[in-house]
């Protein structure tokens, strides 16, 4: 990565959880809003920290919180409030929804970094493009997607420059794992107690 290269990491935490049924990131996971654990992580990392969110209830952790530019348009829409929020070169987009990411992940997705490209994970044979590294260059073509109504964030990489970076399944499925039900949060806090 070059060291030049200006990343901040913006949390998406603007969804409407329909399938969880409250604020994904506001639910308690072990104790602690789900939220949490991904903004330690990132801030571990030494990246500068940032929240897409419409709930005030986000301003209790200490770092900014912005509401989306434009409503209602999902991801594409939170990233595009990313661009408008940011001074860095490249924003770093993560779902506040997978609290087990690592270090590790982060780091190896960031030294790829570059200002012309996006970067993102290809998990197994599946691109994740909420944990991924978007070029603040692409803001009117983010623009141009959400007035055209396009809102598939997969095809935004693969029809932009970009660079995959290739995680094994086996290896870290359960760390880039959505917690999207109630079902899966207790699944996941059955896994870390019964490994303690």
């Amino acid at each position: 990565m070059n060291p030049e290269l200006k990343i901040e990491a913006f949390v998406l935490a603007g969804g409407k959880s329909s399938r969880m049924g409250r604020d994904k990131g506001l639910m308690l996971l072990d104790g602690k809003p789900m939220v949490s654990y991904i903004l330690k992580t990132l801030k571990e990392v030494g990246l500068p920290v940032k929240i897409i969110a419409n709930n005030s209830g986000y301003e209790r952790f200490g770092v900014p919180v912005f509401s989306d530019v434009v409503k209602e348009k999902g991801p594409m829409g939170g990233l595009f409030s990313a661009f408008k929020n940011t001074t860095a070169d490249v924003v770093f987009l993560v779902s506040c929804d997978m609290p087990l990411l690592s270090e590790e992940e982060i780091k190896n997705l960031t030294a790829e970094a570059a200002m012309e490209k996006i970067v993102a994970p290809l998990v197994g044979q599946r691109i994740n493009p909420l944990f991924a590294l978007y070029p603040v260059k692409l803001q009117n073509q983010i623009k141009d997607s959400i007035a055209a109504e396009d809102f598939k964030m997969t095809d935004f990489i693969l029809k932009n420059k970009h660079t995959l970076v290739y995680f094994s399944f086996s290896t870290t499925a359960e760390n880039f794992q959505n917690i999207n039900t109630q079902q899966e949060l207790r699944e996941v806090e059955k896994r870390w107690n019964n490994s303690i």
